[in-house]
């Protein structure tokens, strides 16, 4: 469960080995820490409302692999907010 969304930016970059990709950079606040968490070539985005997503307060990331392998869904599993398909992801916490 995450407390805040304070970022979120979908941008393009290039791969070496999948040539350009869509990535999902999201900045929130989890127990009290600054996170991001960065989902690389993203595909199949749904956003129900931008302006709900730059107020969401409390929220559940649900990410769960899928049986064609290495493909996760992401979703806000509690309002709906946001959901997508992506390869790989990672978590850093912000410095």
């Amino acid at each position: 469960m995450f407390q805040h969304i304070k970022k979120w930016r979908l941008y393009q970059e290039a791969d070496n080995v999948l040539g350009t990709i869509y990535t999902i950079q999201l900045s929130a606040v989890y127990h009290s820490r600054s996170i991001v968490v960065t989902f690389k070539d993203v595909s199949a985005v749904t956003i129900r409302d931008m302006e709900t997503l730059t107020d969401l307060s409390d929220g559940f990331l649900n990410i769960k692999m899928q049986p064609q392998g290495m493909l996760y869904l992401v979703e806000e599993w509690e309002e709906q907010t946001f959901r997508f398909y992506c390869r790989q992801y990672e978590v850093t916490e912000a410095e």
